[in-house]
């Protein structure tokens, strides 16, 4: 018998988020803060994930967001717990798929030239390679990359991710029962992943518009971290209701 499809609630579960964080706000202050300081600290490694050091931020700010989903799913102990090594299998799938399509957004666009496309496609592939190199340079840049990296969210961050909080909690983390359940739904996880993009966005805009070294914009989007990711729980009680 085939599962039942289920069509993802936006306004609700946009809403339970946002009820659950105000409802446990001494918590999510915590986690908001603790979330600024781990991203504070990253700012200030050389090269940023360039640096080897940045190994060692990447470990515990991983066990950073296994607690913090641990508290979520009130699974105790919240760090000191075997299901977090479980759990590193689905989230290095999930890396490896991140890569996969970083890789083709890279490696695609020659095949027109290996195809005898005409002048007019070399002039849109310079300008397509030129935003991927200077993927920091500018907003214009930063807006085609992430743009094409959300067109496949659903498929290599969105439906993966419910894997990797299943297996968070010692549960089932296998990813085709993740797109088993959430089948049907693309356009709604891109909606929500557009829509939980655009605050981050502004604040990265105004940040720079102000001069304030991305501190504004490092501090508003920690906390609101917390609510996107409350967001993807709440979309994880919805689909794993069992």
């Amino acid at each position: 018998m085939a599962e039942e499809v289920k069509q993802i609630p936006i306004r609700q579960v946009l809403k339970q988020a946002l009820t659950y964080f105000y409802a446990n706000l001494k918590s999510m202050g915590l986690f908001w803060l603790v979330n600024f300081a781990a991203l504070g600290v990253f700012n200030f490694i050389e090269g940023g994930f360039s640096n080897p050091i940045s190994i060692v931020w990447l470990m515990g700010y991983y066990v950073y967001w296994c607690g913090f989903f641990r508290f979520y799913f009130n699974k105790k102990p919240y760090i000191l717990t075997m299901d977090i090594f479980g759990s590193i299998v689905p989230s290095t799938k999930i890396v490896f798929l991140f890569i996969l399509a970083t890789f083709l957004l890279i490696i695609l666009p020659y095949l027109p030239l290996f195809m005898g496309f005409n002048e007019k496609y070399l002039i849109f592939f310079e300008k397509y390679m030129l935003a991927l190199q200077n993927v920091e340079a500018d907003a214009v840049n930063q807006l085609i990359f992430s743009g094409i990296l959300l067109i496949g969210s659903p498929f290599i961050i969105a439906r993966p991710f419910f894997a990797w909080m299943s297996a968070l909690q010692g549960l089932n983390g296998s990813f085709k029962k993740a797109f088993r359940k959430t089948q049907g739904n693309y356009w709604r996880f891109l909606f929500i992943m557009v829509l939980l993009n655009i605050p981050c966005v502004i604040f990265y805009e105004v940040d720079k518009l102000l001069s304030l070294d991305g501190w504004l914009a490092t501090f508003v989007c920690a906390g609101f971290f917390i609510y996107f990711n409350l967001v993807f729980a709440k979309m994880y009680d919805f689909f794993y209701d069992e």
